[in-house]
């Protein structure tokens, strides 16, 4: 095995230098406009899917959706859902990526505002996948007015409206993608010479929350598991694959999808741009043909190539690097006993594009392979610096034999092929926003969101209110 040494810093630093010059397409963040099919259409936008239990209550199940991402709180009242659209919440219990239970919704518009219409059940049998129809018998069948919470006698709550955009990440991070910015903390000296960021302010913090201030459209459902009936939530499977859709319409009262949503930042991250679109109108039993690809190989305890490039190898490269704890780097999130013998580990994490919910699992799990990169999402899950952390350790890199670090040599399939920007965007393990107290590994739970998150439904924060307006508490 090839021993690492600082000594490659010099070469290092050049292939930095070239690395700067490049200039890729720009990326979007999260699922906020992150294909060309809705970037303009802000009612059918998913920007998030959140999936989890009530912590007050963990025999319900919270969904929730956003749409209408940057909505201006100046322009509060111009932001509404598309009557034209359907917006479907999807859950698989069977493991065959195919929805068994669907929560449908729809609304209209009424003399001053709009109505929400939910519906619970089975989808017809003819009508799983791309193209749906609403349900004509469904087990749960709810109507009433936005921007309020509606409670249903089965136990489902509801809500639709305006509130604060719970998404929290560094907009360094589309500079540090098109190679004007190095990485997001800056590094005054280092072994690979001077690493460009943003300086940490007075105030010991570095990152900013580009997404601080701005609202989104939500849908907020929880259901009840024993809600809906036996051969519903009462089976034998414990983990639940959830996923969001918008259709619009199609032909012979049928709806046709157009964007959808599961694991936070896959899309933006993983699919070319040539592909979004297809990927938002493709469904989960067909994404490990269509794209698992374009996952990277995962590190493994063994060194197959004999440059030391394993999951201990790397976690001494980025401690070497002083990149493995504050000032310039998150603490490695993975422990020294973490073992991984299968390099297609981050794939069946990533793929399909769904969120996995173990409801066995404590919610703070990060369920690596099993769950995706977190069990189910949470409001306030830092899911930017757990995709930071984990990717780091654990997405084999093809480095050039001149750095002479673990993963250097002959180009490989599988690994990400430095220097792809995505590399340095994951260097650091972390955007730093918030304080750096805030980015320890135990901290993963609470992402510093501009506005603090409701303890009970609806769950997210109040909307940001109109300029001169007082600020809700609900």
């Amino acid at each position: 095995m090839r021993s690492f040494s600082l000594g490659f810093a010099i070469s290092a630093a050049a292939v930095f230098a070239t690395v700067a010059c490049l200039n890729p397409p720009p990326a979007r963040a999260a699922d906020h406009r992150d294909a060309p099919a809705v970037d303009g259409v802000g009612e059918g936008d998913i920007s998030d899917i959140f999936a989890f239990l009530d912590p007050n209550d963990r025999t319900k199940l919270v969904l929730a959706m956003g749409v209408n991402p940057f909505s201006v709180p100046a322009l509060l009242q111009t932001y509404h859902f598309s009557n034209a659209f359907l917006y479907q919440f999807k859950i698989d219990y069977t493991s065959d990526y195919k929805e068994d239970v669907v929560v449908q919704v729809s609304f209209r518009n009424t003399a001053t505002s709009q109505n929400i219409h939910v519906r619970i059940g089975a989808p017809d049998p003819t009508s799983v996948g791309a193209i749906n129809t609403l349900m004509t018998s469904p087990a749960i069948d709810i109507v009433g007015p936005i921007e309020t919470v509606i409670n249903d006698p089965s136990g489902v709550q509801v809500f639709a409206g305006q509130r604060n955009d719970p998404f929290v990440l560094d907009g360094q991070y589309f500079r540090i993608i098109a190679g004007t910015q190095d990485v997001f903390r800056d590094i005054p000296a280092s072994p690979l010479g001077p690493l460009h960021g943003r300086p940490v302010g007075a105030n010991g913090q570095s990152g900013i929350d580009s997404f601080a201030g701005f609202n989104v459209s939500y849908i907020v459902v929880e259901v009840p598991l024993a809600a809906v009936g036996p051969g519903f939530f009462q089976n034998a499977s414990r983990i639940y694959n959830i996923w969001g859709t918008v259709s619009s319409p199609y032909v012979d009262d049928s709806y046709v999808q157009f964007e959808r949503m599961g694991q936070p930042l896959f899309n933006t991250v993983f699919i070319p741009a040539a592909l979004k679109d297809a990927c938002n109108a493709g469904v989960p039993s067909d994404d490990v043909a269509r794209f698992a690809s374009y996952v990277p190989d995962a590190l493994t305890t063994t060194d197959n190539d004999g440059t030391g490039n394993t999951i201990a190898g790397r976690a001494t490269l980025l401690t070497n690097l002083g990149l493995g704890a504050l000032p310039y780097g998150a603490p490695l999130l993975l422990p020294s006993t973490f073992a991984n013998t299968s390099k297609d580990l981050l794939r069946s994490a990533l793929v399909p594009d769904v969120l996995r919910l173990n409801l066995d699992a404590a919610p703070t799990d990060l369920g690596i392979g099993q769950s995706g990169l977190i069990n189910g999402r949470r409001p306030g899950d830092n899911v930017v610096d757990i995709a930071l952390r984990v990717l780091r350790q654990l997405a084999d890199v093809n480095f050039p034999s001149s750095l002479g670090v673990p993963g250097s040599g002959p180009a490989r399939a599988g690994a990400l092929t430095f220097p792809d920007r995505r590399i340095f965007a994951v260097l650091q393990g972390s955007d730093f926003v918030g304080p750096d107290s805030n980015i320890g590994s135990a901290n993963l739970g609470s992402s510093a969101n501009d506005l603090p998150l409701l303890t009970t439904f609806p769950f997210l924060a109040p909307p940001h209110p109109r300029p001169g307006d007082p600020q809700a508490s609900q």
